[in-house]
């Protein structure tokens, strides 16, 4: 296999092993052990911490290892609160791009909010905010894994509830993007970040209910 493509594995076990609660927060780990648990070398392991580290959700310390951060549900929701600002009011960096939107950019999202990140991207880049774009393209890989259905039930959220109504908003924006509908894309998009926002929340009413 490939450096790149082994490098890719490995971070993409870590992540999901950390929002699982596999690694625990505030846990430490040895490189060494981390390698050895993955049957790999060292240095996949270390290029994989890297983005994992930019994301807030390890840190790497010398002479102590691995460090898993102390993240929470509501972190996770404060990542796409910021990107609903930045839709609701794009910061304008500069000339919006003529880039049409093409469906296999979600082909492969395990959640509805892959989709939102993979759309609100194109949005913003649309609009202007390429800076923007980018920084939430950025969190696509946490918030695609961590609304999977697992990760939700891991963290005590039901992702069933109001999955239809979900599905049927990135539809909708899908439609828009289609149709080259900037606006009416975004418009779709802020109804889909809230609903993805107030998961926790509702979860807990209907337990409490």
């Amino acid at each position: 296999m490939r450096r790149s493509l082994l490098r890719d594995a490995v971070f993409a076990i870590v992540l999901e092993n950390v929002l699982l609660g596999v690694y625990r927060r505030g846990e430490r780990l040895r490189l060494e052990q981390l390698a050895e648990d993955l049957r790999v070398s060292r240095t996949p392991v270390r290029e994989a911490l890297a983005p994992l580290e930019s994301l807030r959700l390890v840190s790497v310390q010398r002479y102590v290892g691995v460090v898993i951060a102390h993240w929470s549900v509501e972190q996770m929701c404060e990542r796409l609160r910021i990107a609903r600002t930045m839709l609701v009011e794009p910061p304008g960096d500069g000339t919006g791009t003529s880039e049409r939107f093409d469906r296999r950019a979600i082909a492969d999202c395990r959640s509805e909010a892959g989709c939102f990140v993979e759309l609100a991207a194109w949005v913003l880049r649309r609009s202007g905010a390429s800076v923007s774009a980018d920084w939430v393209e950025s969190q696509f890989a946490v918030l695609d894994v961590f609304f999977t259905d697992d990760v939700c039930a891991a963290n005590g959220i039901d992702a069933a509830v109001d999955r239809r109504r979900r599905v049927a908003l990135v539809e909708r924006a899908c439609a828009a993007a289609d149709g080259d509908a900037v606006d009416g894309c975004a418009k779709a998009l802020v109804e889909l970040v809230d609903a993805l926002i107030g998961m926790p929340e509702r979860f807990r009413m209907k337990a409490s209910a």
